[in-house]
Order: C-alpha cells, then sequence, then structure tokens
C-alpha cells in the first residue's frame, strides 16, 4: 500500500512538472507563423535581410558594428561575434525561418519587425538573449513575447554569458549596464542605467523621471501604456531603465515610450 501512495505521488509530481514546462514552452512558441521562407544573412545580431528586405529582430538590441557614415560611430562589445553568432544559427537550420508579426509591422526606418523561428520551432530571439549576444528592447507596443524574452535575457546575465561576462571583466565599458552616478559623456547610445530615482513628476509635455545624473522622459503620447500612480511610487527606489541614452546640454537623457522599459514594470516583476 506504501509503494502504491509513494508511486501515486512521483507520478503526480511529474505530471505537474511536465504541465509546467509545457507552459513555459507555450510562451516563446510561436502562436501564428504567418510565412515560412529563406533568410539571406545577418548584418548584426538583431538584424538580418530576407526577401530583400531589411528585417530587425522585435526585442533585440545587440552591440552595433562601427559606423562611419556621417558620425563615427565606435563599435560596441562583441558587435562582430553577435553578427556570427545570427548567421551560424541560420546556417545551421538551412536559413529556413519562420516570421510572425506584432502590433507594429514596420519601424520608423522602414525595416520590418518580426519574431522569428526556427523550422525545429526555436525561438531565435529567446535563442540569442539566452547566450547573451543581446539585451532585450522593448519598442513599437510590441509585447507579445516579452515574458520570455526577459526571461531569457536573465537567463545570460545570472550565467554571465557572452556580454554579461565583458561586463565583469570590463566594468569600465559600461555595456549593456552602467550606473547612473557612473555615467559619463560617452556613455550615449542604448544601454540599461541603473540608479535610484530622487524626483518624479509631470510636465505638460512629459512624465518625468529623474536619477542622480539622469533624466528619463516619457513624451505625453505614450501616456495611455502608463500608470502615473506607479510612476509615482518609483520614488527612493533604485531601478533600471532600458533605452537610447542621449547628452543634451551637459546632462543625460533617456525618452521611453514602453512601461517595460522599466525594470519594475515589465513582466518579470508583474
Amino acid at each position: 500500500m506504501l509503494k502504491l501512495i509513494i508511486h501515486t505521488l512521483l507520478l503526480s509530481i511529474s505530471i505537474i512538472s511536465v504541465a509546467h514546462a509545457s507552459v513555459t514552452q507555450q510562451d516563446c512558441s510561436s502562436k501564428n507563423v504567418e510565412l515560412w521562407t529563406k533568410a539571406t544573412y545577418a548584418t548584426s545580431g538583431s538584424d538580418l535581410v530576407i526577401l530583400g528586405k531589411r528585417v530587425r529582430l522585435i526585442g533585440l538590441y545587440s552591440p552595433q558594428r562601427e559606423k562611419k557614415q556621417k558620425f563615427n560611430t565606435p563599435a560596441q562589445p562583441l558587435a562582430k561575434e553577435a553578427q556570427l553568432f545570427l548567421n551560424k544559427l541560420l546556417a545551421n537550420h538551412d536559413l529556413d525561418v519562420g516570421v510572425e508579426y506584432d502590433t507594429t509591422k514596420i519601424d520608423d526606418f522602414g525595416r520590418q519587425l518580426v519574431h522569428l523561428y526556427l523550422k525545429d520551432g526555436t525561438s531565435v530571439q529567446q535563442k540569442i538573449l539566452e547566450s547573451g549576444f543581446a539585451i532585450n528592447r522593448p519598442a513599437y507596443n510590441n509585447n507579445k513575447y516579452a515574458k520570455c524574452y526577459f526571461e531569457a535575457e536573465q537567463k545570460a546575465r545570472e550565467g554571465q554569458f557572452q556580454l554579461w561576462d565583458y561586463l565583469a571583466k570590463h566594468p569600465e565599458s559600461h555595456f549593456p549596464l552602467v550606473k547612473s552616478s557612473d555615467l559619463t559623456t560617452q556613455d550615449k547610445g542604448y544601454r540599461i542605467i541603473q540608479g535610484k530615482v530622487v524626483k518624479v513628476m509631470k510636465s505638460a509635455t512629459f512624465y518625468i523621471i529623474n536619477m542622480d545624473t539622469t533624466g528619463i522622459r516619457i513624451p505625453k503620447r505614450y501616456w495611455d501604456r502608463f500608470d502615473f500612480n506607479k510612476i509615482k511610487q518609483l520614488k527612493g527606489k533604485t531601478i533600471e531603465v532600458r533605452g537610447l541614452a542621449y547628452l543634451y546640454n551637459g546632462v543625460m537623457f533617456m525618452v521611453i515610450e514602453e512601461p517595460n522599459a522599466i525594470d519594475a514594470f515589465n513582466p518579470l516583476h508583474n
């Protein structure tokens, strides 16, 4: 009788474990691949060419290679390695990819925005984020797989893979994360900024979140995505905000449009 009870308990635990794994997998697996096609090649760890069109992977910011047009922008850490990783991933699956769209299909630069899958069901975004060759980039209200992507990034961060390993060994790089108190005028571009919120207010055109050295601004056209009462509760707390940092009158600013850009509001904390 005792053996029967133990067997029943073990079976129940096994069923629960399988069910939990299934839920996790469903969160990352495609809900609606709209097109199976051939990729051509990756131009970075988050951009590629498909059917002659420029495509950007939703939810990713990978390190950028050096750009010499107009303004000379130096390469970010592991930019070549991130591009190579994506090219190898595509090549190892015969360049066969499944495309799924989200709320916004085209970005401001005319690039298609897609969730990308391999024939075996693997999420390309999840693979890149878990490997540490990119960080999550909330944008264009494309949040269908936001939780999956944040979980994948967290896995790489906890394991100190690639970009996170580089940061641990080269903290002076300030990439992909930097403390607001350590920012310099050279720390422009996309990154995660960590700092204590010292002031929260609302103007006629912005929700304003000020860290010790960094101003976070949320334009009025995106207010419907945010709860200002929750924003006010950030005062006095140390948070992480991700976005494009830029220098204005000697002060660093970041404009965000998505609640997920603030760690306190992303799916891992809700």
